[in-house]
């Protein structure tokens, strides 16, 4: 593989030829142009996003998936690793949090640590569901049949007829 692709992703340049390939998806995949999609998809989750980062178009893309099976695959994965980013975000910001600048007078004083109380909540039901999923039970036995005469009958003596 000598050609050199940079991609600019969130503000950092990722060499592709240096990306461990089985991270996105398979070490099948040595088409430079095709490595630095995945990459991309796998840092954005996004085919729109991979696709302006790279410059491929979006077609060439859908053209990959339908042509070679083993890009199809890598594909797969590279979506896995972006959830799994998304996934390691979220953690971060429900549990280190994220600092926010404190104003007074419009001067900065200081800074405040903020959690997320809801990508908490998120993380714990996709985790453990079994303890944290949301239940609705209910149960409906009886059986209700209406016909099209009761239906127009009712409809009709509602008083909500428009033309009265």
């Amino acid at each position: 593989m000598n050609d050199m692709i940079n991609i600019n992703v969130d503000d950092t340049q990722i060499n592709v030829n240096n990306v461990h390939m089985e991270e996105v998806g398979s070490n099948e995949i040595t088409q430079p142009n095709k490595r630095a999609f995945l990459v991309a998809l796998s840092e954005t989750g996004n085919i729109t996003g991979a696709s302006k980062i790279t410059g491929i178009a979006r077609k060439t893309h859908y053209n990959w998936m339908q042509t070679d099976s083993d890009y199809a695959a890598a594909y797969k994965v590279a979506l896995e690793q972006a959830a799994e980013n998304l996934e390691s975000e979220a953690r971060r910001r429900a549990v280190q949090g994220t600092s926010k600048p404190v104003f007074y007078k419009g001067e900065e004083c200081g800074v405040v640590q903020e959690y997320s109380d809801t990508l908490l909540i998120f993380l714990l039901k996709g985790a453990m569901p079994e303890k944290y999923a949301e239940r609705y039970q209910g149960n409906v036995d009886h059986n209700v049949t209406v016909t099209f005469e009761q239906l127009l009958k009712n409809a009709l003596n509602s008083g909500d007829n428009p033309q009265d």
